[in-house]
């Protein structure tokens, strides 16, 4: 039996917001390539997200933040694609709000951030490149050194060559990129715990909250259907908390800030996702989104979802003399991609 080989110009392993983000722009320019995600498109850290497309302001509540500059373009850069006008088309994605408030204490500041619609982001991510992706658990054992960088990816159902490798799993890209040849790739894992909290009905929140003398967001609240997403500094708290212990403390800061909430019959769940980031004291203190190279390799972090067009910009300058060539792999026509669960689904 002929062992299959797969040659493209880009293997891009991770098939969350950044591998779905990227392959859509290389492939838009003619470029082959290859998606593998194993455990579903959409991976942990992207459907995790809230869908807050950030414009910075939150961070310049005490002084402004390294974050703000590559953050504060990004509302219009994404509104761009929502209309059919930016690098990525993203029509037909649904906006679940217009804009974000901010309560802190008595005042309230409306920004100008807005609230996507993940999963639908993601489906629409994945429908511009469906039969490039390919579900095949990329390890850092597959990965064959040579060059400088990587020579292939051997798997038991194919061996993959490409031209150029881009991690972008997420909290999988440290161990990839020591695997590589990365001397230092100084990345940090952050988990939180996220609540999810099950109403009798639609609230339609979409907003921060923190008490007068805060200037960081305790609860950061959105709505997908009757479900409530709760994030914000809890949620870092929470990560090494008895999951009960975390519950009583949520449902006590939302009914001191949203007390109109109704909260009664509430189900309350919680989950622990990992984000991966740039090492840095606080999110606040990173600069951009993150891309690294060595050799024919790329290792990719958004830090924040709103900073996908940011990362695009980035991995198209690093591949900037990247012709498409003689690919043999023409994709997988017949299979559709699978995605992986939304912890909001309904």
């Amino acid at each position: 039996m002929t062992r299959r080989s797969l040659s493209v110009d880009a293997a891009i392993v991770g098939g969350g917001i950044s591998g779905l983000w990227i392959a859509n722009l290389l492939a838009e320019r003619g470029l082959s390539v290859v998606v593998c995600e194993a455990r579903g498109v959409g991976g942990e850290q992207t459907l995790a997200s809230q869908g807050i497309v950030h414009g910075g302001v939150k961070y310049t509540l005490d002084g402004t933040a390294p974050l703000v500059s590559a953050l504060e373009a990004m509302p219009n850069r994404w509104r761009a694609c929502l209309g059919g006008e930016g690098e990525v088309d993203l029509r037909g994605v649904d906006v679940l709000a217009e804009r974000v408030r901010f309560h802190r204490g008595p005042e309230t500041l409306d920004l100008d951030d807005f609230v996507l619609d993940v999963p639908a982001l993601v489906r629409h991510l994945a429908e511009g490149v469906a039969e490039r992706i390919a579900a095949l658990a990329v390890g850092p054992e597959s990965l064959v050194p040579g060059g400088g960088g990587i020579e292939q990816i051997e798997l038991d159902a194919c061996t993959i060559r490409a031209r150029v490798y881009v991690f972008a799993a997420g909290a999988g890209n440290e161990a990839l990129a020591k695997r590589a040849g990365f001397v230092d790739v100084n990345l940090r894992h952050r988990p939180l715990r996220q609540t999810v909290v099950r109403l009798r009905r639609h609230a339609g929140i979409f907003a921060h909250w923190a008490p007068a003398c805060e200037t960081e967001p305790t609860l950061t609240v959105t709505s997908h259907g009757a479900l409530l997403s709760v994030g914000g500094k809890v949620a870092d708290a929470g990560a090494n908390r008895d999951e009960a212990c975390h519950v009583r403390d949520v449902r006590a800061l939302l009914r001191e800030g949203f007390p109109a909430l109704d909260l009664a019959d509430a189900g309350f769940a919680t989950f622990v996702a990992v984000r991966a980031e740039p090492t840095a004291d606080a999110i606040r203190d990173i600069p951009d989104a993150f891309v690294a190279r060595h050799g024919n390799c790329l290792t990719c972090l958004p830090v924040k979802l709103s900073l996908a067009p940011r990362l695009g910009d980035l991995v198209l300058a690093e591949l900037d003399d990247l012709e498409p060539g003689r690919a043999t792999w023409q994709g997988n026509p017949n299979a559709g991609p699978v995605y992986a669960p939304s912890p909001y689904s309904c």
